[in-house]
Order: C-alpha cells, then structure tokens, then sequence
C-alpha cells in the first residue's frame, strides 16, 4: 500500500512565517454537508457554428454535473468533459457528437480564511487521458489558487498549473490581502460539451478523463538524523551526507515545484553546486535503497 503524504508539506520555510500546504482530500470537495466543494459554470457559445464564442451566462452548478466524480473512498476525483442531458438544440444537435456550447467548469473550495496567509495546494494527476482529436476547441484543464476581489470583479492574484500526469503544487502568498478578499482553490475544465444521447456514449467515454488524488511522495522516510546538510545557507556549494545509506539521487526544486537540477551520486556524500541558483529557499528529495526526505535548502 502506498504512503500518502504531502509533497513538501513537512517542511516550514523560512520567510518569517509558515506554510500551510492543502493536500487533494475528496472528502473536503464534496459538497455540504460532508464537505466544503462547490461549483461554478461559466457557458459560452461554440465558435464552431459561425459565433464568436461569446458569454451566455455563469452560474452555481452541482459538481456531479460538472462533471467531477467524486470518490471519497478511493479519495480521488474523476473530472471529464461536460455532457449536458438537455437535448434542446441551445445545447446539442442531433446527431452531432460535439455540443453547441463551451463550457468552463470549476470544482473549488472557498476558504477566505486563508487571505492573509502563505499556503500551497498539491496534489497528484495519477491519469490523464483526455483525448480531443476533432473537437473545434481543446480542452483546457487547470488546477488553480485565486484570490478574488471583495465583489468578485477581478482576480487579484492566481496561480494555475497544467494537469498533466505527476504532482502539481501550486503556491500563493496572500499576506496583502485580508478578510474581504475571496479565496478559492480547486480545478477547471473548459471545452466543448458533449451530445448526451445514448448513441453517443461509446464516443463520450473514449474522450477519457482526468483523475486526481492526494499527493504522494515515497514509500518510507529517513530518520532526520541520517541526512545532514552543511553550509546551509550557502553562495556556493552544498555538502549533503548520509550517516548510514548511499544517496541514488538528489532532486532539487524551487518553492514552485519546478526541478532545477537532478544528481545521480550513488555515494554517501555529495556536493550540490548552488553556484548558478538564483537567490532563495529550495527542496531536495534525496532518494536511498531505504525510501526518501526531502530537506531545505537555502541559497545565499
């Protein structure tokens, strides 16, 4: 059975203040009461028949209509593209396995609590089989974190990342903004939807989807004590030795999740040039025989 734990949410880093790091959990998705997950639709016209693609109007929507399935025992949720059961010709047209609106899709959670704060949201893209081949638009499909103005007009602040299959982490520091601002983290979906009469289900179903579960990290840890790292801070080198275990490779990150160097040592002590890093806070995933850790690392 796998481990699930948080990538790089053991670590506090050192700007003056914590990090909260949210993991994926279906449960806090799902909607009340269970949990806190809401959805929104934003439906456009389909440029395909001759429009511009132009606004219709937005609304609250029901996640399962999204569609985002949610599996709170399996912990994962299951996002594919839309398929409104409406046959009105506003929707779809008969016999034409593409609908006649783009739909842009979020399953989110709201928590302003977190204005104020420095948080991060991860999580793990185990499948993503989404094929569009001959749709008129492609789909789009995003985890996000924004922060919205008082009245919803703008968006502050937003970070997004592509969900291709691994981890994404996506991270905000919202320490300028405050109670009035709104905060939402979750994933969208946007594209075409799709005719919902039977004929077409075969075709539906082999558009694929998205599936999303917490994120993962390793199989077992270090202890803390057999993995040190000195000089740390450092303008040059870091010297990273294992008291008992050869270290296979060293991954390192910045604080958004994008690997800058990677190292295949196989010995117990190894120098990490930081010589062409720019100045900052970065994370190391050292791998051994006996599992992982991951360690900060900071550049002077």
């Amino acid at each position: 059975m796998r481990k699930i734990t948080l990538f790089l949410a053991l670590l506090t880093l050192s700007f003056g203040f914590s990090q909260t790091v949210i993991n994926f959990d279906a449960t806090a998705f799902s909607p009340d009461p269970t949990g806190n997950g809401l959805g929104f639709m934003n439906v456009f016209d389909n440029p395909k028949d001759g429009t511009i693609g132009g606004f219709q109007f937005e609304s609250g929507w029901g996640i399962p209509d999204l569609i985002a399935e949610l599996d709170t025992g399996a912990n994962s949720v299951t996002l594919k593209p839309n398929r409104i059961g409406d046959t009105n010709v506003y929707w779809q047209t008969d016999g034409v396995l593409e609908g006649n609106k783009i739909m842009d899709a979020n399953c989110f959670i709201q928590d302003d609590t977190l204005a104020g704060s420095v948080f991060s949201f991860t999580g793990e893209v185990t499948s993503n089989t989404i094929m569009d081949s001959g749709l008129s638009i492609p789909y789009t499909t995003i985890a996000f974190i924004k922060v919205f103005a008082s009245d919803f007009s703008s968006v502050l602040a937003e970070d997004t990342a592509v969900l291709n299959e691994g981890t994404f982490l996506l991270n905000m520091d919202a320490t300028s903004y405050n109670s009035g601002e709104h905060v939402q983290y979750g994933f969208q979906f946007i594209g075409p939807n799709i005719n919902s009469r039977p004929e077409f289900d075969t075709d539906y179903n082999n558009l694929g989807s998205i599936v999303v579960e917490p994120a993962l990290l390793s199989i077992d840890e270090f202890e803390t004590s057999e993995v040190n790292v000195y000089p740390n801070p450092t303008a040059s080198k870091w010297r990273i030795k294992s008291n008992s275990q050869t270290i296979n490779s060293i991954e390192v990150f910045d604080i958004l999740g994008k690997q800058v160097m990677q190292l295949e040592p196989n010995t117990t002590e190894v120098m990490v040039d930081a010589s062409e890093l720019n100045v900052g806070v970065y994370l190391a995933k050292i791998s051994s025989e006996k599992g992982t850790k991951t360690i900060k690392l900071v550049k002077n």
